[in-house]
């Protein structure tokens, strides 16, 4: 019959592009119904006909009517599956009017939310939800919060524009929460509220509704905060109009300029203008009334508070507009304005060269007009900008008329002769890589190389591929729901759906990975030579965009002939900035004549691959590693030479006194202080060891019990736990906030370790060679280990003169692996320990392993060197700080769904390690067997370790640091408030890009770094060496621009560079040049009185205590009367 017909079946072979129904019925990608993903044994209705050329069964459409996931279960209503749904826990990842979608791709409407719940981005929930066969796509039916509480009498701690904090932990802002009628959150203000657990910011719980207990204002509840009258502010009003042209432009620093603006009365009635005012936004004072005769400098006069919102502004504003002129007092010096016939928007600029009479000019707090302004009549207000401070500014002008106000704002943009030096150079074209919908030629050669990938090191590679699948990459390429490939993801993480689930993860973040890669190819570049060898230059891969490492492999492509394309495979053998040195075939390097080739990069799967064999190999540690929920006391590694007098003052708590807790807790003779005591020796430490726990006394306590005699009680306490394993194979962590002395603590550890335990095989890891590299000089400098104990690994990769040379001396055995296996204490990265996978090293090799930084890897990363460990007797110290900068996770998809979460994060949110401030108050409030927190702070000064200590520790933070060196710079002359060492500096630059370089630099804030380094480098009360002054900035670009400023001032030994290159060092003084994202530090800076720049952002001019940043009051916003002109523009840089 040649007519189509339905038929039903079972998917019994699919290949992606065609696949067969019932092994008899043969049909394409393109006949499957909105390109659904199907799979082998799923239920399908197809219309099917007979192929005239091979007059078998072809179907030309293929819709599911099944979901394999949904136990076969045919939709029904909705489409949606007859099955229970399924729970998904998540996080909020976007909103829209209402809907939302959860992890990024799973749907859900305002109306499944439980009552009483208004979900916010970065809220995390529980849901059920559902597949669409259809659609392929997971909506949820039903969301609820994770987790919510109610907190009674506690205060708003911070309050910023409309966002806040209530007790420096609870995270609101006034667009969601519910507030009591007429209630105004204040400062200070004692509350009670209903919180869910979100991700916001540094704040992991958001209120939902706060109702007060305690006004610090009774006023507060009397009146609600107007939010005045911007955009009113701004129009043309009681017949008058006002020139619009308000711009000054670009003015040279130094240089003033003129700005006539005219006032025209269109109206039938007269008008009087009593006052023209600045409002103070302009610290700097580079705005100034003068008259037409001479000119006279005025001071800014009362602040006018800006509100945030302009969209809510109507002309029912005009009372509020009256309250401020009442409020408003005028002092004025007489000084007439004269009229002049001239269009009322045409702006009118002289340069203003009488620079000594400006300065001999009478000061007035505003400017006082002539009076009546007739109809008809025009008269002119003169302003003058004097350029002073570099960047983008705005004042606010107010024309001050009998029954209303007139706004204009008045902006300039001051460059600097330092900003010509680091101008963009030619304009900002990028080559994109060309149209993937680009025909296939019909012929391509490749030619290979006979270099290897790797020269260096002839490894065999036990490291199984793990190819991504191909429906997975499907799922992304065409945005289809991931929860149809892998369900999983959508539950919380157990030992069942460990392996599958992280796997998923790796493949998710390596996609998004191969797809960024793609947009740095390149179209039609030649290359340079170096010799024999060729060089190609690859804009932006000084900054990781794209990231190539020695090794890698590229494609270059001869431009298309005839449908015939050559193919050169080609090795990175060389980096220097973005100058990438290639090894490629030799015929075609002594050939090549400088021809346009296109360039194709491919992602290195390596540390991919080590990441899906520790997976495999991790799951011998089973529960108790993984997913400890008791502890179990072990026998102690090493007893006998232990002093435990400080473990039983300090381990006294109730919930400790377990069984077998009677070893910890005996009576022990008095500890020696460090000082007074010897080195130990291997012998000592193996003839100690000989002593058991449960003998009848506990062994008097060597003369030096630790190598590093300055070693605090808390440090000493973490030292002894993990000498003794008691809670092994319990990882053991090591909370280390910054400057506290984790990797002091951690080199103590291993020396104790390698000298007690004989026996023990040390690895020490860290996700980054300058964390590793730190460790292993620190282990250097000990001067407590004889040659040949200690190996520093390093990846087949990394080029030699990256390596400094204290550590090159233990890098040599580390190039043959097989030799470096067998050392006591190995260190190398937490990826590079894959290396002993490909040499068949397996688990129990290792009976310690170390991580270091462990909050900045990934859990499968961790896994690498984990799975080395013995499962018996194996001791896991993870070092890090969950409060920290976590692992870098560029996938969207692979970060919603856990990724991100460091192992060390994830088993502090675990009951066993949670904080428990009734149990182990003593104890720093953790479970000692098992977390050890440094609060000692040798680092930092006061001032500067007050805002992370509340916002991040507790409050718990120690000041240990040297008095004479965080003292030093306390009378610098430059600092907003004596004593206090922190500025911060607001610039409202521009950002720009050049060339074909993708990074983003802002000539305003670079000068800026520039002058405060000559100040530092060139004070005269407090000079600073330039060695010890450093710049971190994000932006290789801006890493660029101000290095080149500082050559040209002869300041080249200040290091410049990102947040990973200042790893584990200090400084004397630290310049940060960033985006305007450190909104807690900017309103601590403003509170304590040390911000400087450009003007405000509106919201923050009204915060308290910060009087010394400006010279003029500000009435609060949500006071009686108070009114605020629009916000200023631009965004600051800081």
């Amino acid at each position: 019959d040649p007519k189509p017909k339905t038929v039903r079946g079972v998917v019994t072979r699919y290949c992606g592009d065609y696949g067969m129904i019932d092994d008899r019925v043969y049909f394409s990608g393109d006949a499957v119904a909105s390109r659904a993903l199907l799979d082998v044994g799923q239920e399908v209705v197809a219309v099917v006909q007979e192929d005239r050329v091979s007059r078998g069964l072809k179907a030309v459409r293929v819709e599911a009517v099944s979901d394999k996931w949904e136990d076969d279960s045919k939709s029904q209503g909705r489409g949606q599956s007859q099955s229970s749904p399924q729970v998904l826990i998540g996080c909020v990842t976007s909103l829209m009017e209402g809907a939302g979608y959860i992890s990024q791709t799973t749907y859900f409407s305002l109306e499944s939310v439980c009552e009483g719940f208004e979900p916010c981005k970065g809220d995390w929930v529980e849901a059920e939800y559902w597949i669409r066969p259809g659609t392929w796509s997971s909506e949820a039916v039903s969301v609820k919060p994770l987790r919510y509480k109610r907190v009674e009498r506690v205060c708003i701690s911070s309050l910023c524009g409309r966002n806040g904090v209530i007790d420096d932990s609870i995270f609101f802002t006034l667009d969601s929460v519910k507030l009591a009628e007429g209630y105004v959150p204040r400062r200070h203000d004692v509350v009670s509220a209903v919180v869910v657990e979100s991700s916001q910011s540094c704040y992991v719980w958001r209120a939902l509704c706060v109702t007060p207990v305690k006004r610090r204002d009774p006023a507060a509840f009397e009146e609600a905060a107007d939010e005045s009258c911007g955009a009113l502010l701004l129009k043309n009003k009681g017949g008058i109009e006002v020139t619009r042209m308000t711009n000054f432009g670009t003015l040279k620093e130094g240089e003033s300029k003129n700005l006539v603006i005219w006032i025209e009365n269109k109206g039938d009635t007269p008008q009087n203008l009593v006052s023209c005012k600045l409002a103070g936004w302009d610290k700097t004072k580079q705005f100034r009334f003068q008259t037409l005769e001479k000119t006279q400098k005025c001071p800014v006069g009362s602040l006018v508070p800006i509100p945030k919102k302009e969209k809510n502004f109507s002309d029912e504003n005009t009372d509020s507009l009256e309250s401020y002129q009442k409020n408003t007092t005028c002092q004025a010096s007489e000084s007439g304005v004269n009229r002049r016939d001239v269009s009322p928007d045409d702006g009118a600029c002289e340069e203003d060269g009488d620079k000594e009479e400006r300065r001999r000019g009478k000061q007035m707090t505003e400017l006082e007009p002539e009076g009546l302004i007739p109809p008809g009549a025009r008269a002119p207000v003169v302003v003058a900008c004097d350029a002073g401070d570099p960047g983008r500014c705005r004042e606010l002008l107010l024309l001050c008329f009998s029954s209303f106000v007139i706004g204009r704002f008045l902006e300039v943009t001051v460059v600097s002769l330092e900003e010509s030096l680091i101008a963009v150079r030619e304009p900002f074209s990028w080559k994109k890589s060309r149209s993937a919908t680009a025909l296939t030629p019909t012929k391509t050669t490749v030619v290979v190389t006979t270099q290897k990938r790797n020269s260096r090191r002839q490894l065999p590679s036990f490291l199984p591929q793990y190819p991504i699948p191909d429906r997975l990459k499907k799922c992304v390429e065409q945005k289809i729901d991931i929860l149809t490939f892998q369900p999983l993801l959508a539950e919380l993480l157990n030992m069942s759906n460990y392996k599958e689930k992280f796997s998923t993860l790796l493949w998710l973040e390596e996609i998004h990975a191969e797809i960024e890669l793609k947009e740095y190819n390149m179209s039609g570049v030649t290359l340079k030579r170096n010799g024999d060898l060729l060089v190609l230059e690859v804009p932006g891969l000084a900054e990781s965009r794209p990231s190539l490492y020695a090794g890698d492999k590229l494609i270059l492509k001869t431009q298309e002939y005839n449908g015939h394309v050559i193919e050169y495979i080609g090795y990175v053998i060389e980096i220097h900035e973005e100058d990438v040195t290639l090894k490629l075939n030799p015929e075609f390097e002594q050939a090549y004549n400088f021809e346009p080739m296109d360039v194709e990069f491919t992602y290195n799967r390596t540390t991919s691959r080590r990441c899906h064999f520790a997976l495999e190999h991790v799951i011998h540690l089973g529960v108790k590693v993984l997913f400890p929920e008791e502890v179990v006391l072990q026998s102690p590694q090493v007893a006998g030479s232990w002093n435990h007098a400080q473990d039983t003052k300090n381990d006294a708590q109730p919930a400790i006194t377990r069984k077998a807790m009677k070893d910890h807790t005996k009576p022990a003779a008095k500890e020696r202080r460090p000082d007074a005591q010897a080195s130990p020796g291997p012998a000592a430490f193996a003839e100690k060891s000989a002593h058991r726990v449960n003998e009848a006394q506990v062994p008097r306590a060597r003369e030096k019990e630790f190598f590093n005699p300055v070693l605090n009680e808390n440090q000493k306490l973490a030292v002894r736990r993990i000498l003794s394993g008691d809670c092994r194979p319990l990882p053991y962590i090591l909370f280390g906030p910054p400057g506290t002395g984790k990797t002091v603590t951690i080199i103590e550890a291993v020396l104790q370790v390698y000298y007690a335990l004989p026996d023990s095989r040390i690895l020490v890891c860290a996700p980054s060679n300058s964390a590793a590299d730190l460790v292993c000089l620190r282990l250097h400098a000990s001067q407590g280990l004889r040659p040949g104990a200690m190996v520093r690994v390093n990846a087949t990769c990394r080029f030699e003169e990256t390596v400094t040379d204290a550590i090159k001396t233990y890098c040599k055995d580390g190039e043959d692996i097989w030799k470096a296996s067998r050392f006591r204490i190995i260190i190398t990265t937490c990826s590079s320990a894959g290396l002993f996978y490909q040499i068949g090293v397996r688990v129990g090799h290792f009976t310690h392993v170390f991580v270091d930084e462990a909050g900045q890897a990934s859990e499968p990363e961790c896994l690498i060197p984990l799975g080395l460990v013995s499962d018996a007797n194996g001791q896991i110290v993870l070092a890090g700080d969950p409060m920290q900068l976590g692992p870098v996770i560029k996938s969207r998809l692979a970060m919603a769904y856990g990724l991100s979460v460091s192992m060390l994060e994830r088993l502090m949110s675990r009951q066993v390690y949670l904080r428990d401030e009734n149990a182990f108050g003593a104890c720093g409030a953790y479970n000692p067997l098992l977390v050890t927190k440094l609060v000692k702070n040798y680092r930092s000064h006061p001032a500067l370790l007050a805002l992370p200590s509340r916002l991040f520790y507790h409050k718990e933070l120690e000041v240990c640091a040297d008095p004479a060196v965080v003292t030093s710079l306390l009378g610098w002359e430059k600092l907003p408030k004596k004593g206090f060492p922190l500025i911060f500096h607001g610039v409202r630059g521009s950002e720009a890009r050049e060339g074909r370089s993708p990074s983003w630099f802002n000539a305003a804030e670079a000068v800026q770094v520039l002058r405060y380094c000559c100040l530092l480098a060139r004070s005269l009360s407090s000079q600073v060496s330039a060695s010890d002054i450093g710049v971190i900035t994000p932006y290789r670009k801006q890493v660029e621009k101000i290095k080149i400023l500082l050559r040209n001032v002869d300041l080249t030994d200040i290091k410049v560079g990102s947040v990973e290159e200042f790893q584990g060092q200090e400084y004397l003084a630290v310049i940060i040049s960033t985006d305007p994202c450190f909104g807690a530090l900017l309103e601590y800076s403003i509170t304590n009185g040390v911000y400087t720049g450009c003007n405000l952002p509106p919201e923050l001019q009204s915060l308290p205590n910060c009087d010394e940043t400006r010279d003029l009051s500000l009435p609060h916003p949500t006071e009686p009367g108070s009114e605020g002109p629009p916000g200023p523009g631009p965004q600051p840089s800081w």
